[in-house]
């Protein structure tokens, strides 16, 4: 889980009533960056990621990276 991710252009338009076009292009950023995220993740900790779910909120500002391992990290 992180907080604070959003860029100021991000905020900018989540002030301006614009939240839903940041949370969608943020969709479509991890949609996008999936196989890498998953690549890392499954080289770094030795297991099969069966499940990558990412969201975000605006207000309070987090996002959250789950990625659901087939097995524990050894």
């Amino acid at each position: 889980m992180l907080h604070d991710v959003l860029s100021q252009a991000e905020r900018t338009l989540a002030n301006s009533d614009q939240a839903d076009i940041v949370v969608n292009v943020r969709h479509l950023y991890q949609k996008t960056m999936q196989v890498d995220f998953v690549a890392a993740v499954e080289r770094l900790t030795g297991r099969r990621v069966t499940a990558f779910i990412s969201g975000n909120h605006i207000d309070p500002d987090i996002a959250v990276e789950l990625f659901v391992l087939d097995g524990p990290v050894l």
